[in-house]
Protein backbone atom coordinates (compact mmCIF):
# COMPACT_ATOMS: atom_id res chain seq x y z
CA UNK A 1 0.00 0.00 0.00
CA UNK A 2 1.09 3.55 -0.77
CA UNK A 3 -0.10 6.24 1.64
CA UNK A 4 -0.09 9.85 0.46
CA UNK A 5 0.30 12.58 3.06
CA UNK A 6 -0.73 16.13 2.37
CA UNK A 7 -1.54 19.29 4.31
CA UNK A 8 -2.30 22.99 4.02
CA UNK A 9 -4.38 22.94 0.84
CA UNK A 10 -5.91 26.32 1.68
CA UNK A 11 -8.76 26.40 -0.86
CA UNK A 12 -6.30 26.18 -3.77
CA UNK A 13 -8.22 24.02 -6.23
CA UNK A 14 -5.77 23.80 -9.18
CA UNK A 15 -3.00 22.79 -6.76
CA UNK A 16 -5.00 19.95 -5.21
CA UNK A 17 -6.21 18.74 -8.60
CA UNK A 18 -2.60 18.60 -9.81
CA UNK A 19 -1.51 16.61 -6.75
CA UNK A 20 -4.32 14.09 -7.09
CA UNK A 21 -3.52 13.61 -10.78
CA UNK A 22 0.18 13.21 -10.04
CA UNK A 23 -0.50 10.79 -7.18
CA UNK A 24 -2.65 8.31 -9.06
CA UNK A 25 -0.68 5.39 -7.60
CA UNK A 26 -1.57 6.44 -4.02
CA UNK A 27 -3.96 3.98 -2.34
CA UNK A 28 -4.92 6.13 0.65
CA UNK A 29 -4.75 9.89 1.21
CA UNK A 30 -4.19 11.30 4.70
CA UNK A 31 -4.51 15.04 5.30
CA UNK A 32 -3.06 16.94 8.26
CA UNK A 33 -5.55 19.79 7.99
CA UNK A 34 -6.05 23.32 6.69
CA UNK A 35 -8.39 22.60 3.84
CA UNK A 36 -9.59 26.21 3.79
CA UNK A 37 -8.31 29.74 4.29
CA UNK A 38 -6.36 32.14 2.04
CA UNK A 39 -7.73 31.18 -1.39
CA UNK A 40 -10.97 30.95 -3.33
CA UNK A 41 -12.45 27.44 -3.60
CA UNK A 42 -13.23 26.08 -0.11
CA UNK A 43 -16.34 24.13 -1.14
CA UNK A 44 -14.69 22.37 -4.06
CA UNK A 45 -11.71 21.45 -1.89
CA UNK A 46 -13.93 19.88 0.77
CA UNK A 47 -15.93 18.03 -1.86
CA UNK A 48 -12.77 16.63 -3.49
CA UNK A 49 -11.50 15.48 -0.10
CA UNK A 50 -14.77 13.74 0.60
CA UNK A 51 -14.94 12.17 -2.87
CA UNK A 52 -11.43 10.76 -2.51
CA UNK A 53 -12.18 9.64 1.06
CA UNK A 54 -9.30 11.43 2.68
CA UNK A 55 -8.57 10.43 6.26
CA UNK A 56 -8.38 13.90 7.75
CA UNK A 57 -8.01 16.13 10.75
CA UNK A 58 -8.74 19.82 10.97
CA UNK A 59 -6.13 22.56 10.87
CA UNK A 60 -6.11 25.94 12.58
CA UNK A 61 -7.70 27.68 9.59
CA UNK A 62 -10.47 25.08 9.50
CA UNK A 63 -10.95 25.76 13.22
CA UNK A 64 -11.12 29.52 12.58
CA UNK A 65 -13.87 29.08 9.99
CA UNK A 66 -16.03 26.84 12.20
CA UNK A 67 -15.46 29.07 15.26
CA UNK A 68 -13.44 26.56 17.29
CA UNK A 69 -10.41 28.89 17.45
CA UNK A 70 -10.14 32.67 17.19
CA UNK A 71 -7.80 34.01 14.48
CA UNK A 72 -5.56 37.03 14.87
CA UNK A 73 -7.88 39.95 13.95
CA UNK A 74 -5.10 41.70 12.05
CA UNK A 75 -4.80 38.70 9.71
CA UNK A 76 -8.49 38.22 8.92
CA UNK A 77 -8.28 39.87 5.50
CA UNK A 78 -5.42 37.63 4.39
CA UNK A 79 -6.93 34.51 5.96
CA UNK A 80 -10.35 35.15 4.33
CA UNK A 81 -11.96 33.55 7.40
CA UNK A 82 -15.26 35.45 7.39
CA UNK A 83 -15.52 35.32 3.59
CA UNK A 84 -14.93 31.56 3.63
CA UNK A 85 -17.52 30.94 6.34
CA UNK A 86 -20.12 33.01 4.48
CA UNK A 87 -19.37 31.37 1.12
CA UNK A 88 -19.32 27.70 2.15
CA UNK A 89 -22.25 25.34 1.81
CA UNK A 90 -23.72 24.08 5.07
CA UNK A 91 -22.83 20.45 4.30
CA UNK A 92 -19.15 21.33 3.90
CA UNK A 93 -19.09 23.41 7.07
CA UNK A 94 -20.66 20.44 8.85
CA UNK A 95 -17.92 18.21 7.45
CA UNK A 96 -15.23 20.57 8.74
CA UNK A 97 -16.91 20.53 12.16
CA UNK A 98 -16.81 16.72 12.15
CA UNK A 99 -13.01 16.55 11.73
CA UNK A 100 -10.98 15.62 14.83
CA UNK A 101 -7.78 17.31 15.97
CA UNK A 102 -5.88 14.01 15.90
CA UNK A 103 -5.89 10.65 14.15
CA UNK A 104 -3.98 7.51 15.07
CA UNK A 105 -3.60 4.87 12.36
CA UNK A 106 -2.04 1.44 12.74
CA UNK A 107 -0.72 -0.60 9.81
CA UNK A 108 1.03 -3.87 10.67
CA UNK A 109 3.70 -2.82 13.19
CA UNK A 110 3.66 0.90 12.31
CA UNK A 111 1.77 3.57 14.24
CA UNK A 112 0.98 6.82 12.41
CA UNK A 113 -0.19 9.81 14.44
CA UNK A 114 -1.55 12.83 12.59
CA UNK A 115 -1.69 16.30 14.12
CA UNK A 116 -1.81 19.69 12.43
CA UNK A 117 0.86 21.78 14.16
CA UNK A 118 2.39 19.67 16.95
CA UNK A 119 1.35 17.10 19.58
CA UNK A 120 0.07 19.78 22.01
CA UNK A 121 -1.92 22.46 20.19
CA UNK A 122 -3.10 23.60 16.75
CA UNK A 123 -1.01 26.74 16.24
CA UNK A 124 2.59 26.41 17.49
CA UNK A 125 5.03 25.89 14.61
CA UNK A 126 7.60 23.09 14.58
CA UNK A 127 10.45 23.56 12.12
CA UNK A 128 13.47 21.27 11.85
CA UNK A 129 15.47 23.63 14.09
CA UNK A 130 12.69 24.27 16.65
CA UNK A 131 13.84 23.66 20.26
CA UNK A 132 10.42 22.15 21.02
CA UNK A 133 11.31 19.15 18.88
CA UNK A 134 13.40 17.93 21.80
CA UNK A 135 10.18 17.28 23.72
CA UNK A 136 9.15 14.59 21.25
CA UNK A 137 10.45 11.05 21.75
CA UNK A 138 9.00 8.53 19.31
CA UNK A 139 9.09 4.76 19.51
CA UNK A 140 10.38 2.43 16.83
CA UNK A 141 7.98 2.24 13.87
CA UNK A 142 6.18 5.39 15.07
CA UNK A 143 5.53 8.17 12.55
CA UNK A 144 4.25 11.60 13.60
CA UNK A 145 2.74 13.54 10.68
CA UNK A 146 2.41 17.32 11.00
CA UNK A 147 1.55 20.26 8.75
CA UNK A 148 1.19 23.97 9.53
CA UNK A 149 4.67 25.25 8.62
CA UNK A 150 4.25 24.78 4.84
CA UNK A 151 7.82 23.43 4.82
CA UNK A 152 8.62 19.77 3.99
CA UNK A 153 10.45 18.05 6.84
CA UNK A 154 11.59 14.57 7.81
CA UNK A 155 13.50 14.31 11.08
CA UNK A 156 14.28 11.50 13.50
CA UNK A 157 13.11 11.87 17.11
CA UNK A 158 13.87 9.02 19.45
CA UNK A 159 13.50 5.85 17.39
CA UNK A 160 10.74 7.21 15.15
CA UNK A 161 10.23 9.90 12.53
CA UNK A 162 8.42 13.23 12.23
CA UNK A 163 7.11 13.96 8.75
CA UNK A 164 5.77 17.22 7.39
CA UNK A 165 4.68 16.73 3.76
CA UNK A 166 4.82 20.46 3.04
CA UNK A 167 1.95 22.47 1.61
CA UNK A 168 -0.26 21.69 -1.35
CA UNK A 169 -1.77 25.13 -1.69
CA UNK A 170 0.82 27.61 -0.43
CA UNK A 171 4.42 26.30 -0.19
CA UNK A 172 6.69 28.57 1.83
CA UNK A 173 10.06 26.96 1.12
CA UNK A 174 10.63 29.15 -1.95
CA UNK A 175 9.57 26.41 -4.32
CA UNK A 176 6.11 27.20 -5.73
CA UNK A 177 5.40 23.59 -6.75
CA UNK A 178 2.84 21.82 -4.56
CA UNK A 179 4.36 19.45 -2.03
CA UNK A 180 3.22 16.10 -0.68
CA UNK A 181 4.80 12.87 0.58
CA UNK A 182 4.28 9.16 0.01
CA UNK A 183 4.98 6.25 2.35
CA UNK A 184 5.50 2.90 0.64
CA UNK A 185 4.29 0.44 3.26
CA UNK A 186 6.12 -2.46 1.61
CA UNK A 187 9.57 -0.87 1.68
CA UNK A 188 9.07 1.64 4.51
CA UNK A 189 10.47 4.40 2.27
CA UNK A 190 9.12 7.95 2.52
CA UNK A 191 9.53 10.15 -0.55
CA UNK A 192 8.69 13.81 -1.13
CA UNK A 193 6.90 14.84 -4.32
CA UNK A 194 6.66 18.27 -6.00
CA UNK A 195 4.00 19.08 -8.56
CA UNK A 196 3.85 22.17 -10.76
CA UNK A 197 0.46 23.63 -11.57
CA UNK A 198 -0.81 26.73 -13.37
CA UNK A 199 -0.50 29.18 -10.49
CA UNK A 200 -0.23 32.22 -12.80
CA UNK A 201 -3.84 31.78 -13.89
CA UNK A 202 -4.97 31.60 -10.29
CA UNK A 203 -3.00 34.73 -9.45
CA UNK A 204 -4.70 36.67 -12.27
CA UNK A 205 -8.12 35.60 -11.05
CA UNK A 206 -7.34 36.54 -7.47
CA UNK A 207 -6.14 39.99 -8.53
CA UNK A 208 -9.47 40.58 -10.27
CA UNK A 209 -11.28 39.46 -7.12
CA UNK A 210 -9.29 41.94 -5.01
CA UNK A 211 -7.37 39.40 -2.95
CA UNK A 212 -4.63 40.39 -0.51
CA UNK A 213 -1.51 41.11 -2.66
CA UNK A 214 0.88 39.28 -0.34
CA UNK A 215 -1.32 36.18 -0.41
CA UNK A 216 -1.23 36.26 -4.22
CA UNK A 217 2.54 36.79 -4.29
CA UNK A 218 3.21 33.79 -2.07
CA UNK A 219 1.97 31.44 -4.81
CA UNK A 220 5.12 31.92 -6.88
CA UNK A 221 7.69 33.02 -4.36
CA UNK A 222 11.14 31.70 -5.28
CA UNK A 223 14.48 31.81 -3.55
CA UNK A 224 16.86 34.44 -4.90
CA UNK A 225 20.24 32.80 -5.50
Amino acid sequence: MKIGFLADIHSNLPALEAVLKHGRSVDLWVCAGDFVGYYSEPDKICELARTHRFLSIRGNHDAYVIGALAPNPSRLKAYRTDWTRAKMKSRNLAWLRSLPTELILRFDQKTIRIRHANPWDEETYLYKDSPLLKRIKLKKDELLVLGHTHHPMLVKRGKGLILNPGSVGQPRDYNPASSYAVLDQETGKISFKRVRYEHAGLQKKLKVYGWDPRTIEMLDRKKIV
